[in-house]
């Protein structure tokens, strides 16, 4: 961590804000969340905030917004709630101009608003970010989604609603190598009373009837060509199921698929 926070700062000193300004972006985002992987909330929530003016208006026009839900986080625990809902408020405003990136940018606005909403009201605004289709192309940005969501729930004392989420979330970050998410994903698991913080083979039952029968075809060693002839869907229809599936499951390899579906025989069996 300390190697990322000195690169970032040596970054930051070798240009002009101005000119270089997702440079300036990117190495701000990386001491954040240097800071927060520490717990240093305040210092977070600072490098955060320098990438929105106090309008809410980026300073990059693309690399700023995907920080918001950091920045609200961070604002949440460091008692900076007001000043974020101003920032939230303003890139909200900009939606109706914001043309193919709205869609979003209104997924990033609305899981802010969530991270900042009174606890009694944020499930509303969770529901909508995890429903707009547009994360699904943003696995990092969905399972952060997917965390924040997880922790409401299991500080609601929802914790067998909180467990899933939380798989999903935990398996993209061990995917994508994103240790500080990880560990906090794991971390909300153990709280939630799963000790290994991993997959179970009974997050099988979340998946949907024709994901499941995907999912045994593929475990058998079928390709997706062949599943796909044998379901009579195409073989990208195929590949989009068990890229969906394999988050919920918590695995990240096709070849782990039959430890999955042989788990689940044998949990049948034995019921």
């Amino acid at each position: 961590m300390a190697g990322a926070r000195d690169r970032a700062r040596h970054a930051l000193s070798l240009v002009d804000p101005g000119e270089s300004r997702s440079v300036f972006v990117l190495a701000h985002r990386a001491l954040g969340t240097a800071a927060t992987a520490e717990g240093d909330h305040e210092s977070a929530y600072r490098h955060y905030r320098a990438l929105f003016d106090d309008r809410g208006n980026p300073a990059h026009y693309h690399l700023s917004h995907p920080a918001l839900p950091e920045l609200a986080t961070a604002a949440s625990r460091a008692g900076r709630r007001a000043e974020a809902t101003r920032i939230v408020d303003g890139v909200e405003a900009t939606l109706p101009g914001a043309g193919a990136l709205a869609a979003r940018r209104s997924a990033l606005v609305r899981l802010s608003r969530a991270v900042l909403a009174p606890v009694e009201d944020a499930e509303a605004d969770f529901g909508a970010a995890l429903e707009n289709p547009v994360l699904g192309w943003r696995p990092f940005e969905l399972a952060q989604a997917q965390l924040a969501y997880g922790e409401w729930l299991r500080r609601r004392r929802r914790i067998a609603e909180a467990r899933q989420p939380l798989v999903e979330a935990e398996a993209v970050f061990l995917r994508l190598v994103a240790r500080p998410w990880t560990a906090r994903a794991q971390a909300e698991l153990r709280a939630a009373g799963d000790r290994n913080g991993t997959a179970r083979p009974d997050a099988f039952a979340a998946l949907t009837p024709q994901q499941q029968e995907i999912a045994r075809l593929a475990a058998r060693g079928l390709t997706n060509r062949e599943v796909a002839e044998k379901l009579y869907l195409s073989p990208r229809t195929v590949g989009s199921h068990l890229y969906r599936a394999f988050p919920k499951l918590g695995i990240t390899a096709r070849s782990q698929l039959r430890d999955v579906v042989d788990g689940v025989s044998a949990d049948t069996a034995g019921s």
